[in-house]
């Protein structure tokens, strides 16, 4: 079984993503965007996934709260949402399809 947070870690530190709500809106509407995560407790959670699915990049939700996710992703604060522009090699994408 493949540990999503040691990926979602490996794509923050060697890949590229943008965190915080405007910069998702941002990388979705221009769509440079790959894929987003999401805390559970993200508070604009169904603002996001609808722009999204309008333009077909995939959604996680990750089943903790920002501080975890945070944490997960190897930050010192909590993170509510990011956008994985580039995966870094760590191929998240299709590990997340598989779930």
């Amino acid at each position: 079984m493949v540990d999503i947070d040691k990926i979602l870690k490996n794509t923050v530190k060697k890949g590229k993503v943008k965190i915080g709500t405007k910069e998702t809106k941002s990388s979705i509407n221009d769509g440079s965007a790959k894929l987003v995560i999401m805390a559970k407790n993200f508070p604009y959670q169904m603002e996001i996934d609808k722009l999204a699915k309008k333009k077909n990049i995939p959604v996680y939700n990750f089943n903790s709260n920002a501080i975890d996710l945070g944490y997960t992703c190897g930050k010192t604060f909590a993170v509510s949402v990011f956008t994985v522009l580039d995966d870094g090699g760590s191929n998240i994408i299709n590990h997340i399809k598989k779930r």
